[in-house]
């Protein structure tokens, strides 16, 4: 009886396969050394901005306008200031910019005129903040921007009664 060469078992199949696989999408060891890299050209690209990073830039010019608003309440005291740090310290947890100054205003307004302002201004802003909080991609971004309109949400439970 003539003696059959073996036929190719599974295994050796696709160990073939797989090496030649491997030869064909194998790189070149110098590709991976970064010395190789072209030199640089021009300036460096700006890294993409994700939607996270424009609502956070929005946000903070939220906080910027609800601030720039406050002292024209000057009459309730010490509330406005109070607002203002609550607000001061939440763009501080966004951003590493400082905060503008606002300007002082001529205006100043009477005691139910002023809790009136500042209790839409306040409603306002929480509601821009619970929609950021909805919008944000991130989960630690939505647990920051939920905190911050728990914050506004129980200053404005302290708010004295009156004029609303």
């Amino acid at each position: 009886m003539p003696h059959r060469p073996a036929a190719a078992t599974r295994r050796t199949a696709l160990g073939v396969a797989l090496g030649g696989l491997l030869v064909t999408t194998a790189c070149d060891l110098d590709d991976l050394d970064p010395r190789s890299d072209p030199a640089p050209s021009g300036a460096p690209t700006a890294p993409p901005v994700d939607a996270d990073t424009v609502l956070v830039a929005d946000v903070v010019a939220a906080i910027d306008a609800t601030i720039a608003a406050l002292p024209a309440a000057r009459s309730l005291g010490a509330l406005p200031a109070q607002l203002t740090a609550l607000h001061l310290a939440h763009r501080a947890a966004l951003s590493d910019e400082p905060a503008p100054t606002p300007a002082p205003t001529g205006r100043r307004l009477a005691a139910g005129a002023a809790q009136a302002r500042v209790r839409r201004l306040e409603r306002a802003h929480q509601a821009r903040l619970d929609e950021a909080c909805l919008a944000a991609g991130s989960g630690a971004l939505a647990a920051l921007l939920a905190s911050m309109s728990a914050a506004v949400s129980q200053r404005l439970a302290s708010l004295p009664r009156g004029a609303a």
